[in-house]
């Protein structure tokens, strides 16, 4: 079984399209705050998330993580080894803000600014959000998470500030030397929320980590879903 973790200001609808791509048993699931899924302060901690779904979902599973979603997964093959037979991180890193040791982040004051606009208006942060990820130009992939967003339901204004604070401060990059299963990074050379360059850093932190490019832009499986899914089903037979 696979299981499916959406990124930051998103749910679960947004992989429909791939899970119908991938031809394989899958489930997609709302991260706390998000979609349908209740919430409460601290759920969305990738640590304490992790453990929680490891209880909720045991046995060794495929656990795909997109970003935000990408940090809960990392946590759970770390921390839960019995609980993953193989992970695929698609646009994700286990350090979201840039540091001296870490130049492929992004810039702290980047995310800071989304903090701020999300105080004032996070309806429109998140659209602000959704656009930056599809890319300039990507009109199609814009309006596909637009209506993800709207079908799904838009998360809690609560939930998005605790992601967000995720995003700044989280540095899961310790974990990676640990993970034992194989790892599948899906990244766009077009990504400006993660450049790939931080991919292909994580990627050498891993013992049998592998990187593949597809698509444009943060959201990959929206504009090269056929591609996206065949190396995902490609390295599951691997």
């Amino acid at each position: 079984m696979m299981f499916l973790l959406h990124g930051w200001g998103l749910n679960r609808r947004v992989f429909a399209g791939l899970e119908q791509a991938l031809g394989v048993p899958a489930r997609s699931l709302d991260l706390p705050g998000h979609g349908e899924a209740p919430y409460e302060p601290g759920a969305l901690d990738p640590d304490r998330l992790a453990a929680r779904l490891a209880v909720s979902h045991p046995g060794a599973h495929v656990w795909l993580g997109w970003s935000l979603g990408g940090l809960v997964a990392l946590s759970l093959a770390a921390r839960h080894p019995q609980c993953v037979s193989r992970l695929v991180l698609v646009g994700a890193t286990p350090r979201f803000a840039r540091a001296p040791d870490w130049p492929c982040g992004t810039e702290p004051a980047v995310l800071q600014a989304f903090a701020d606009q999300l105080r004032v208006d996070h309806a429109a942060t998140v659209r602000r959000f959704l656009t930056l990820q599809a890319g300039p130009g990507a009109r199609a992939e814009t309006r596909a998470l637009m209506a993800h967003l709207q079908d799904g339901g838009m998360p809690q204004a609560a939930a998005l500030a605790e992601g967000l604070a995720i995003l700044e401060g989280s540095d899961r990059r310790a974990l990676l030397p640990s993970i034992r299963v194989p790892v599948l990074f899906v990244h766009a050379a077009t990504d400006t929320i993660v450049p790939i360059e931080a991919a292909r850093a994580a990627s050498r932190l891993v013992p049998d980590g592998r990187l593949q490019e597809a698509g444009r832009g943060h959201a990959p499986f929206l504009n090269a879903e056929d591609a996206v899914a065949t190396l995902i089903r490609d390295f599951l037979r691997d």
